[in-house]
């Protein structure tokens, strides 16, 4: 986990999630908009998460040595009263995926909802047959709780999407 932090995204960002958003391999394998983003949709989108604190978190992850960019991590729907949150995740540039940064993140993304927020449920929508991002979930400590039958209309096929969760008291981090 030394490798990577996460910080806040700032508008000097914009030039590489609009990148990330439109590469196909992106779009094809998360829940995120099907279509190619332009800049001032994305921009519409910074202005929506850098002017309020909830109930959306999204943090840049960044790689710690040489400071860039490397994707995003997103609690979202936070629910206070609830104590539970929607979590999303992915590394935007290609070389940095397959190599261990999406599980740090990952695990530094849940010790904040955990730790800092005080949240008791994270949770988690992932297409049924993107298996690394599974396998990725399973090693953390998600686990299956159910699936939404074709819920998903993308690359012209429905798409069935699995729920995954974990607790607090789950959590080993």
């Amino acid at each position: 986990m030394n490798d990577i932090q996460l910080r806040a995204l700032t508008y000097n960002d914009l030039q590489f999630t609009l990148k990330w958003n439109n590469q196909e391999a992106i779009r094809k394998n998360y829940l995120g908009h099907p279509f190619p983003v332009n800049e001032e949709t994305e921009r519409k989108w910074y202005e929506k998460v850098l002017s309020s604190n909830f109930p959306v978190s999204v943090f840049g992850i960044e790689h710690a040595i040489d400071k860039k960019l490397i994707g995003i991590s997103v609690l979202r729907d936070i629910h206070m009263i609830n104590r539970v949150a929607e979590f999303a995740i992915y590394i935007g540039e290609p070389d940095y995926r397959g190599k261990g940064f999406s599980k740090a993140a990952t695990m530094l993304t849940l010790s904040f909802a955990f730790h800092e927020l005080g949240l008791n449920r994270v949770f988690l929508k992932v297409l049924e047959g993107n298996t690394p991002a599974i396998k990725l979930y399973e090693a953390v400590g998600f686990e299956r709780e159910g699936i939404l039958r074709k819920s998903v209309f993308k690359n012209n096929t429905f798409h069935n999407e699995v729920i995954y969760a974990i607790f607090k008291d789950d959590f080993n981090g």
